[in-house]
């Protein structure tokens, strides 16, 4: 079996690798979204570099891996960010997130006859949607293991298949993409997949990370990165909405430190014995979120966001907003 540290020192050689067939050429890199050469360094971690795009707002890593090698990546598990060693910790990482975020989610659900989740994990939110008569439940989820979960779980349908590439005779009033978006390659494929299986009037349902430009590298201590291969900039959603004709019906932006500090996300154990363990102190010591929370927001607040949207698709005659 691959280790995790094995995995994180061949990512961290193919981005070195690239890097420097990229920087033989010469050439400044484009941005994936608008594929303008205005972009600039941000910061660097795990070996890969994050740029920001001065047009439309959108941090990419560099280099910016093929859609082949994104979704084989996530299909075997191999992605750092994407893998969890066992899934019955990833099922209960997720009953835990959505606990806080399920209300949200639901209230834009209530009229919904059709729901398809994007990366639906372990399936947890399609079976918290299990007891909802009348509503058909599909999901979508690469990785083989956590889909075999998703099955048992939520028993329902859930297809091993690239959005970008899923195709559907019948279409969904609401598509759920929960903590996806920054692993989808293309987002010309996304939001071309988006208006083919998505009900006219019909809702997608983001949760996602937003970011000013003056964001720090420490505004996380892991960024998940080459895994996580883009992160939205404060203006990157109201340019890919005008650009694949979208609107946004809805947009909640929590600031990091309101969601990071949260007691119930540090029960949510990972791999790192040091990082469980400061969790569980953080957990025992009272008083302890609060002060770090204060802590956290005057040297690094309102620089990252964790965002609730809602987005709607325009009409072939309706004039974006």
């Amino acid at each position: 079996m691959v280790s995790t540290g094995q995995i994180r020192a061949g990512q961290q050689s193919w981005c070195h690798a690239e890097t420097r067939a990229r920087d033989s050429t010469r050439r400044t890199p484009s941005c994936p979204l608008c594929e303008s050469r205005e972009t600039k360094t941000a910061f660097k971690d795990n070996g890969c570099t994050l740029r920001m795009c001065e047009v439309c707002d959108l941090f990419f890593v560099d280099p910016y891996p093929s859609i082949e090698r994104q979704h084989a990546a996530v299909s075997v598990g191999s992605c750092v960010e994407i893998e969890v060693l066992d899934c019955a910790r990833r099922y209960e990482g997720e009953r835990l997130y959505y606990d806080r975020h399920f209300s949200l989610i639901a209230e834009e659900c209530e009229t919904a006859t059709s729901l398809l989740d994007v990366g639906c994990g372990t399936g947890h939110l399609l079976e918290r949607f299990a007891d909802r008569p009348g509503l058909r439940r599909t999901g979508i989820e690469l990785n083989s293991q956590a889909a075999r979960m998703a099955r048992r779980v939520a028993v329902c349908e859930i297809l091993e298949v690239p959005f970008e590439d899923f195709q559907s005779e019948r279409r969904y009033d609401v598509i759920t993409m929960i903590n996806v978006l920054s692993h989808i390659p293309t987002f010309e494929g996304m939001f071309r997949t988006l208006r083919a299986v998505l009900k006219p009037g019909g809702k997608v349902i983001l949760r996602t990370s937003e970011m000013s430009r003056n964001v720090s590298r420490w505004n996380q201590v892991h960024w998940g990165i080459p895994d996580d291969l883009h992160f939205l900039g404060l203006g990157t959603l109201d340019f890919l909405c005008t650009q694949f004709r979208f609107a946004i019906a809805r947009r909640i932006r929590t600031p990091y430190e309101d969601e990071l500090f949260r007691r119930s996300r540090w029960q949510q154990m990972g791999r790192s014995k040091i990082v469980n363990g400061m969790k569980r102190a953080g957990i025992r010591i009272p008083g302890a979120l609060t002060t770090m929370k204060r802590i956290y927001a005057a040297a690094l607040g309102q620089r990252f966001y964790v965002s609730f949207v809602v987005l709607k698709q325009l009409g072939c005659c309706e004039p974006p907003s």
